[in-house]
């Protein structure tokens, strides 16, 4: 390796693999911002999917909503119970 150590050479292949992909990254959406700039109808239905995939922002906040309304129902279910 010329003089230089493996463990350096390790470092630079992840580093340049990183970098790489990155470019990667950083290309495949620019060519998908020109797709959708057209109104391609293949566009549209890529981002359809795309937004299926991606996580949803208000994930906690919707299960603790879930957790309190089933916890309510068992409290209202437990009163209709009590009164029977």
């Amino acid at each position: 390796m010329n003089g230089v150590s493996p463990g350096v050479a390790t470092g630079l292949a992840t580093g340049l693999a990183i970098a790489v992909g990155l470019t990667g990254v950083i290309v495949v959406m620019f060519a998908l911002t020109k797709w959708a700039r057209r109104r391609s109808t293949g566009a549209i239905a890529t981002g359809a999917l795309m937004s299926v995939c991606a996580p949803d922002p208000a994930f906690e906040n919707t299960i603790k909503l879930v957790e309190e309304s089933k916890r309510l129902q068992s409290e209202d279910d437990e009163e209709g119970e009590d009164k029977n």
